[in-house]
């Protein structure tokens, strides 16, 4: 018998892992974060975003993700405003209503844009891959598993617009002897069209804290949305056995 490991599968049209977005600029990761897929667990188990019980999470659970696709980097070329038009043709500003007459006499009521790029994944696919670590609470795994198959809130990969297209919970085995081995050698899998079998060898990136790779994606709860540093390691992985799909 090996160790138990919960494996997510994170497929969709769209997915966005951001680790520096504040203001106007939405970045994404390459690939999800630690923080990104705490968070959907969060949704999954109803915590709130300053729940105290999303750091038990980030102690208690030991990450990896393996990349089956790597998808492309998408632009969304977004805007905002607070001036809204109403149907009578005037606008709603700052709690009232004016009319185009009176926001154009007055100039500091006038309309203002915010442009704000906003970066996606596109059809990308990835393996997530979470172990307990030795302090953690004997059930946690198994709590985890139980929410994302029965989740308290609507899940999605990254951000809300982000919805997946398979059912995330891939599986709660104790096949493996550690993420690694996880990672290595779970079958690949990716749903949805006909899409050709990756080339050569695929990438996975495992939380370590003597690893020689820096991840900004350590979940902290702070006003502000700034996240720790973490360490992993990368994988190669030599293309394991594809899964049969149903």
């Amino acid at each position: 018998m090996g160790k138990p490991i919960l494996l997510l599968r994170l497929e969709g049209p769209l997915q966005s892992w951001g680790s520096r977005s504040r203001w106007d600029v939405r970045d994404t990761q390459p690939e999800p974060t630690k923080s990104g897929v705490l968070g959907l667990l969060g949704c999954a188990l109803g915590y709130e975003r300053g729940d105290r019980r999303l750091l038990e999470l980030d102690a208690g659970l030991r990450f990896g993700v393996r990349v089956e696709a790597p998808g492309r980097v998408l632009e969304d070329y977004h805007t905002i405003t607070d001036f809204l038009p109403t149907a009578a043709g005037d606008f709603k500003v700052l709690g009232g209503t004016k009319s185009a007459a009176a926001l154009r006499s007055d100039p500091d009521a006038r309309p203002a844009t915010i442009i704000s790029p906003r970066f996606y994944l596109e059809d990308a696919a990835f393996l997530a891959a979470l172990e307990a670590t030795n302090g953690a609470r004997p059930d946690l795994l198994q709590e985890c598993a139980q929410a994302i198959q029965n989740p308290r809130w609507t899940l999605f990969l990254g951000r809300k617009a982000c919805v997946p297209t398979r059912p995330i919970f891939e599986a709660l085995m104790d096949r493996y002897d550690g993420l690694e081995d996880a990672l290595c050698h779970h079958p690949w899998s990716w749903q949805g069209s006909p899409r050709p079998r990756p080339a050569g060898a695929l990438m996975a990136y495992v939380e370590d804290p003597a690893g020689p790779l820096t991840r900004q994606d350590a979940l902290r709860l702070n006003a502000a949305r700034v996240y720790d540093f973490r360490r992993a390691h990368a994988l190669a992985v030599p293309f394991p056995g594809a899964q049969e799909e149903p």
